[in-house]
């Protein structure tokens, strides 16, 4: 069975990340809130994640290829605290390409995400986006994207731009 550390516990622990921190301004951002979003009200979240949990399904061909899984969960921190949860799968569809799926629950809510992403086996993504496809709650009408900055295999750090 393949290592937990391969590429998919980083690459969803990556979207596992955050610490929800109120609306940011988009004046120094590259990735602000209105980059190609449309307009309406925007919030930004910072969170941090924590790994709970990493499995690895060795679908196929043994070893590392096309149909692995890894599924991931993690407890999500705005500024320290406690303030969700995020499930993830990641499936290998391509010897480059990782398809991931995954949901934040938050106090007021859920945000489904979803991304394809060109990495090769072995290798974590770094500095990616994810498109944020859908909502509950509070979150019913939302869309946008999560900008992953930094990624560990237990945890990192990422920021959601919410269009309402």
């Amino acid at each position: 069975m393949p290592t937990v550390s391969k590429w998919g516990a980083v690459a969803a622990t990556a979207v596992s990340l955050a610490a929800l921190a109120g609306s940011a301004s988009a004046s120094h951002d590259p990735y602000s809130p209105a980059r190609g979003i449309g307009t309406g009200r925007t919030e930004a979240i910072r969170l941090t994640s924590t790994s709970t949990g990493t499995t690895v399904v060795d679908n196929g061909t043994s070893g590392p290829g096309i149909g692995d899984q890894i599924i991931i969960t993690a407890n999500l921190f705005r500024n320290g605290a406690a303030y969700g949860t995020e499930g993830a799968v990641c499936t290998r569809v391509a010897a480059d390409s990782t398809l991931c799926s995954g949901t934040f629950s938050l106090p007021r809510g859920q945000i489904s995400w979803q991304h394809l992403k060109t990495t090769p086996i072995g290798t974590p993504p770094s500095d990616f986006d994810i498109a944020i496809t859908g909502g509950t709650g509070a979150y019913a009408t939302v869309r946008g994207y999560a900008h992953i900055a930094r990624i560990a295999e237990s945890g990192g750090a990422l920021t959601l731009y919410l269009l309402r």
